[in-house]
C-alpha cells in the first residue's frame, strides 16, 4: 500500500508539474502580450503628444502673424495657446516609459519654448509702436532657428521612443520563446514518468484483487467477533427494514435476532420518536454524510423503556444503493443518571434565579459564567450582555466597584463585604454584598462567587424601630409630662384642702361635730393622695426610674411611725392589732426607710381592710447575719383573720389593677397597684416575698429585705426624750411666697402665720418678687414653680443673679422625674411638693432660713391673701352659709365651698372682684385663642378654673380644665374656641345669680 501511494503521489506531483508548468507558460505569454500591448499604445500616444507640441507652436507663430498682418485688430491666442503646451509638455514628462535621453530631450523642448515664448511677447509688444519691426523679428533668421532646432528635437524624441519600443518588443519574443522550449520539456520528462508509473499501476492492481479476497474472510470473520461483542450491530435498508441483526439484540430489544430481520425499525418505537428518527436519516441521506450519531429511546418486547444511543453509516453499494449500517449501545442507566444529574442542575439553577439576593459568578480570568434573575432585574440588564465577558468588556456603574473587590478577593484569597444602597424604579434597595472564592477539592482556588443579601426589609425594620425608639422616648416623656401635670393639677386643690383642714383643726372654737367634719376631710385628702402616690411610683416603676437609697434609719422609729395611724384604724373596726419584734433585734440600720414604710403601710393596710373580724399581727424577725454581723436580713410578717385568697388568685394578686375578688374595689376601695408596688419594692432592694392565705380563715404575707447595720449611729441618753418641736417654730422669721394662685396664697400665708412668722408678704409672679426682694430682704422664699411669665425656675435665676442668697424653696405640685435636681440646678436650696405637710414645711424653712436678726427695713402693711384680692368687708356679716343642696343634685353653682375656704368676711368681696374680673379674664382668653398664643392662653384657662371653682361653676371649671389640657395635648383651635365661648355663656347665665347673692350681705 505504500508502494501504490507512492506511485499515485509521484504522478499527481507529475501531473502538476505539467499542468503548473503549461499554466506558467499561458500566463507569461499573456502578461508579455498585455505589456507589449500597453507599450505601444503608450508609444503612439507619447508620440503624437510630441507632434502636437510642434502643432501648437506653429499655430501660436502663425496666430502671430494673423495679429501683424490686420494690424492688430485679430488678437492671438496666444496665451491659450502657451496653456495647452504645458499641459502636453507635463503629459510626456509624465510618460514612466521615459528613458534618460528622452528626459534630456524634453528639458532641451522645454528651454527651447521659453525661448520661443519670451520672442513671441517681444513681438506682440513691439507690434503697437513699431509694426514693421515685429515683422522682421518674426520673420528673421533667430526665429526660424528656434522653429528648426525644435522641429528637429521632437523629431528625435520620437525616433528614441520607437527604438525603445523595438527593443521591448524583441524581449518579449525572445522569452516566450525561451518559455515554450521549457514548458515542452517537462511535459516530455513527465510522459516518460506516467508510463513507467502506470506499468507499477497495473502490477499492483492485480495485487489489490487477491487482497480483496481476504478482506472478505476477515470480515466474515469479524462479523463473527461481533456477534459476541456487547454492542448490537445491524443493517438495514435505506428504507429502515432490517437486513441483518446480531444475535445479542434479544438481550436489549427481547426480540430474537431472526425475528427482527425483514421487520421495520418503526417497530421499536413510539410514533413521536419514529417521526423524529425517520426525519433525522432522512437528512443523513440528503446530505451524504458518511455516519451519524443519535440517542432516542426504544420500547422492549415486554413494553419497557430503554434509551439507546447508535451511530449508523451510510454504505455506498457496487450497485450505488445506499444501506445503513449500525451500532447500537445501551446507555439507559447512564442516560437516567446524567438526566437525574440535568435535573438537580436545572433545580439548582432555578433555585438560584428564584432566590431573593443577587448572585454573580466568575473563573479566574474573569468572565461572568453565572448571574440569576435578581441581579439581572436589579442591574437592568440581560443574560445575554452579561455571561462570557468580562469587566472591561462590560460599560456598566456597578462594574468598576465589583472590579475592584474581585481584585482585592483574588489577592487575599479571602471574602470581602460592602453595603450598597440602589434607586430602581424610585425605590431604594439596601444590600449587603459578600464576594469570596471559589475552590475546588484540592483547594485551588477556581473563581469568585458574588452574593448580594437584599437587606431592605431589615434596613426599614431597624428605622422603623428606631422611629419606634423615638416615639417611645417621646412617649415617655410625655407620660411623665403628663404626670408632672395630673400631679399638679390634683395636688393644688390637695393643697388647699389639707392645708385648710390643718388650719382648722388648730382652731379651738370649732365643736365637735366639726371636729369630725374636719378630720374626715383630712382622712379622705390623705386617702387620695396615697392613691396618687400608688399611681405616680407605680409609672416610675415601669419607667424604670423608682430607685432605693441607703441612709441611715432607727427600725423601732419606723415600724411605730407606720404603725400608730394603722393601729388607730384597726380598733376603729374592732380590731385586735399586735407588733412582736424579736429581742435581738438591731435598731440602728441604713437603707430606705421611706420605702419600708411604703411596704410595710400597704400591707397592713390591706390586712386591716380585708379583715372584718379578728387580730392583724406584725411579726419582725432577725432572718441572717453575716459573719462581721454588719449586714442583716430580717423578716416581717403580716398576719390576719380576713376573708383570705383563693389558691387561683395567688399569683394575679401582684399583677397591676388586678384584686383578688370582683367586688374589692367596690366593696373595700383602692387602685389595686398596693401589692404591685410591693413587689416591685422588695425585689428592686434584692428581697422576697411570699403569700400564703386560705379563704375565709385569713392570709399571710412575708417578705425579707436586707440591710447594712449604721457604723455610726446617733445615741440617746436615757431619760432625755428628744425635744419637741417648739409651738410657733419659725418665730421672727421672714418670708416672701411666690405664688400665683390665690387659694394657695391663703394656705401658705396663715400656715407660716400660725407657725410664729413674724413678717409674710406675697408676690403672684416672678416680676413682682424681684420688685419686692430689691427693697426688702427675707430669711426664706417659698417659690412656685408654674407660674404665668417668669416660671419658678426664671424667677430664682433672676433673683441669684442679683447677687440674692435667701434660701428658696421649691413648692410644687408637679410629679415630673427629676424635679427635685432641676430645683437645684436652677439655685433652689430645697423641695417640698403639694399639698404638704405643715411640719415637713417647717422643718425645712428650719433645716434652710438663715435668722437674721435684722430681716431688713421694717415692713410696709400689707394686706393678707384674702385682702389683696378685694376691700375691707361692710358691715353685718352674719349671713348663714347657702342650704346644701340633696346629696344626688349637683347645682350649677354653689357658694358652699367658698364659705369653707374663706373667712365669712371676705366671701363678698372676693365674689365681687370675681365678677368684675372674670368678664376681662375670658375676654383675654379669646384673644389669646385667636392669636393661637396657646401659653398665655393656657395660664388664663388656668385662673378661670381656680376662680370659677370658688361658685363651684362645675361645668364651667371642667370646660376651663379640658382647655388647659386641650392647649398641652393637641391645640385643636376650633374646639378650644367653643369651649371658651361656653364658659363666656355659662358666667353670663349666672352672673345675676352671683350678684343677687353679694346683695344679701348688706
Amino acid at each position: 500500500m505504500r508502494n501504490i501511494t507512492l506511485t499515485v503521489i509521484t504522478l499527481v506531483i507529475a501531473v502538476l508539474m505539467v499542468l503548473s508548468g503549461f499554466i506558467f507558460y499561458a500566463v507569461m505569454v499573456r502578461k508579455r502580450t498585455n505589456a507589449a500591448a500597453d507599450w505601444i499604445r503608450t508609444s503612439q500616444i507619447t508620440t503624437n503628444q510630441a507632434r502636437a507640441i510642434f502643432i501648437l507652436d506653429q499655430r501660436s507663430t502663425a496666430g502671430i502673424k494673423d495679429f501683424l498682418l490686420s494690424n492688430g485688430r485679430l488678437l492671438p491666442p496666444e496665451a491659450r495657446l502657451q496653456d495647452s503646451l504645458q499641459q502636453a509638455l507635463q503629459r510626456l514628462s509624465g510618460n514612466t516609459h521615459n528613458t534618460t535621453t528622452q528626459q534630456d530631450h524634453l528639458q532641451a523642448i522645454q528651454q527651447l519654448l521659453l525661448q520661443r515664448r519670451h520672442t513671441k511677447q517681444l513681438i506682440i509688444s513691439t507690434a503697437d509702436m513699431d509694426p514693421v519691426k515685429a515683422g522682421e523679428i518674426i520673420l528673421g533668421p533667430t526665429f526660424s532657428a528656434q522653429t528648426a532646432s525644435l522641429r528637429n528635437l521632437i523629431n528625435t524624441y520620437i525616433d528614441t521612443e520607437q527604438q525603445e519600443l523595438l527593443q521591448r518588443v524583441g524581449k518579449d519574443s525572445a522569452y516566450t520563446s525561451w518559455s515554450l522550449w521549457v514548458t515542452l520539456g517537462l511535459s516530455l520528462f513527465t510522459i516518460i514518468l506516467l508510463i513507467g508509473e502506470v506499468r507499477y499501476i497495473f502490477r499492483v492492481s492485480v495485487k489489490i484483487k487477491d487482497w480483496g479476497n481476504q478482506l472478505l474472510k476477515s470480515e466474515q470473520t469479524f462479523k463473527r467477533l461481533v456477534e459476541e461483542a456487547e454492542p448490537i450491530i445491524y443493517q438495514s435498508t435505506r428504507h429502515g427494514f432490517f437486513t441483518y441483526v446480531s444475535p445479542r439484540s434479544e438481550e436489549l430489544t427481547g426480540y430474537p435476532n431472526t425475528t427482527l430481520v425483514g421487520k421495520h425499525y418503526s417497530l421499536l418505537l413510539e410514533d413521536k420518536e419514529f417521526e423524529r428518527l425517520k426525519i433525522f436519516y432522512l437528512q443523513q441521506l440528503e446530505n451524504g454524510d458518511e455516519y451519524s450519531s443519535l440517542r432516542f429511546e426504544i420500547i422492549t418486547r415486554t413494553g419497557e423503556k430503554k434509551w439507546v444511543e447508535q451511530l449508523a453509516y451510510l454504505i455506498t453499494g457496487e450497485n450505488g444503493r445506499k444501506t445503513f449500517e449500525c451500532i447500537v449501545r445501551d446507555i439507559d442507566r447512564e442516560y437516567r443518571k446524567e438526566q437525574h444529574i440535568q435535573y438537580l442542575q436545572k433545580r439548582l439553577e432555578a433555585i438560584l434565579d428564584n432566590m431573593p439576593s443577587m448572585m454573580f459568578v466568575k473563573d479566574m480570568p474573569g468572565n461572568y459564567l453565572l448571574v440569576n434573575n435578581r441581579f439581572m432585574e436589579v442591574m437592568g440588564v440581560s443574560k445575554e450582555d452579561i455571561v462570557g465577558k468580562t469587566d472591561t468588556e462590560l460599560h456598566y456603574p456597578w462594574v468598576e466597584r465589583y472590579a475592584e473587590m474581585s481584585r482585592k478577593v483574588l489577592e487575599t484569597g479571602t471574602r470581602e463585604k460592602t453595603e450598597e444602597t440602589l434607586t430602581i424604579d424610585g425605590k431604594t434597595y439596601h444590600f449587603l454584598l459578600t464576594m469570596f472564592p471559589l475552590r475546588n477539592a484540592s483547594h485551588e482556588m477556581i473563581g469568585i462567587c458574588c452574593i448580594g443579601t437584599d437587606l431592605t426589609e431589615k434596613t426599614l425594620y431597624l428605622q422603623q424601630e428606631k422611629e419606634a425608639r423615638e416615639k417611645a422616648v417621646e412617649a415617655q416623656k410625655s407620660q411623665e409630662t403628663f404626670l408632672a401635670n395630673m400631679s399638679h393639677e390634683i395636688r393644688t386643690p390637695m393643697n388647699g384642702i389639707v392645708g385648710m383642714t390643718q388650719l382648722l383643726l388648730q382652731e379651738k372654737a370649732l365643736s365637735a361635730v366639726q371636729q369630725e367634719y374636719v378630720t374626715a376631710i383630712r382622712r379622705s385628702a390623705e386617702n387620695l393622695l396615697v392613691i396618687i402616690n400608688e399611681i405616680l411610683d407605680f409609672s416610675k416603676i415601669k419607667a424604670g426610674k423608682l430607685e432605693v437609697v441607703s441612709e441611715p434609719f432607727n427600725l423601732r422609729e419606723v415600724i411605730n411611725s407606720t404603725a400608730f395611724p394603722l393601729q388607730l384604724q384597726a380598733r376603729e373596726k374592732g380590731l385586735v392589732f399586735n407588733i412582736r419584734t424579736a429581742e435581738n433585734m438591731p435598731v440602728e440600720l441604713l437603707g430606705d426607710a421611706v420605702r419600708l414604710r411604703q411596704i410595710l403601710t400597704n400591707l397592713i393596710e390591706n390586712a386591716i381592710k380585708f379583715t372584718p373580724k379578728g387580730h392583724v399581727t406584725v411579726t419582725v424577725t432577725l432572718v441572717s447575719a453575716d459573719k462581721n454581723n454588719s449586714g442583716v436580713r430580717l423578716g416581717f410578717e403580716i398576719k390576719d383573720t380576713g376573708i383570705g385568697i383563693p389558691a387561683d388568685k395567688l399569683e394575679v394578686i401582684f399583677e397591676s389593677f388586678s384584686q383578688s375578688h370582683k367586688g374589692n374595689s367596690r366593696d373595700f376601695g383602692g387602685t389595686g397597684l398596693g401589692l404591685t408596688i410591693c413587689k416591685h419594692l422588695i425585689d428592686l432592694q434584692n428581697g422576697s416575698l411570699r403569700v400564703e392565705s386560705t379563704p375565709d380563715k385569713g392570709s399571710i404575707f412575708y417578705f425579707e429585705l436586707p440591710f447594712t447595720k449604721n457604723p455610726f449611729p446617733q445615741p440617746q441618753l436615757p431619760g432625755h426624750p428628744l425635744a419637741q418641736a417648739p409651738v410657733q417654730p419659725l418665730k421672727g422669721l421672714a418670708i416672701l411666697i411666690v405664688e400665683d394662685n390665690h387659694i394657695n396664697q391663703q394656705v401658705a400665708y396663715y400656715t407660716l402665720r400660725k407657725g410664729g412668722c413674724s413678717r409674710v408678704d406675697v408676690a403672684d409672679s416672678g416680676m413682682a418678687a424681684l420688685e419686692i426682694l430689691s427693697t426688702k430682704s427675707y430669711n426664706c422664699i417659698i417659690m412656685d414653680l408654674q407660674m404665668p411669665g417668669m416660671d419658678g425656675y426664671e424667677t430664682t435665676r433672676a433673683i441669684r443673679n442679683n447677687g440674692i442668697n435667701t434660701s428658696i424653696i421649691a413648692l410644687t405640685a408637679s410629679a415630673l422625674d427629676g424635679e427635685r435636681e432641676r430645683c437645684l440646678q436652677a439655685g433652689m436650696n430645697d423641695y417640698v411638693s403639694k399639698p404638704f405637710e405643715k411640719d415637713d414645711l417647717f422643718r425645712k424653712i428650719q433645716a434652710s432660713a438663715t435668722h437674721d436678726t435684722d430681716p431688713g427695713p421694717a415692713p410696709e402693711h400689707r394686706p393678707d391673701p384674702a385682702q389683696q384680692l378685694s376691700t375691707p368687708a361692710g358691715p353685718g356679716g352674719s349671713n348663714p352659709p347657702p342650704a346644701t343642696p340633696a346629696p344626688e343634685e349637683k347645682p350649677p353653682i354653689s357658694f358652699e365651698f367658698i364659705h369653707q375656704v374663706i373667712g365669712h368676711d371676705e366671701v363678698k368681696i372676693i365674689l365681687k372682684e370675681l365678677v368684675e374680673a372674670m368678664p376681662v379674664a375670658i375676654s383675654q382668653l379669646r384673644q389669646y385663642i385667636e392669636k393661637r398664643d396657646w401659653e398665655n392662653a393656657g395660664f388664663v384657662s388656668h385662673q378661670l378654673k381656680g376662680n370659677l371653682n370658688f361658685v363651684s361653676m362645675h361645668e364651667g371649671v371642667q370646660l376651663a380644665h379640658e382647655i388647659n389640657r386641650g392647649l398641652v395635648l393637641d391645640c385643636n383651635y376650633e374646639e378650644i374656641s367653643r369651649k371658651a365661648a361656653r364658659i363666656e355663656e355659662l358666667f353670663t347665665r349666672y352672673k345675676p345669680d352671683i350678684e343677687a347673692y353679694i346683695a344679701t350681705f348688706d
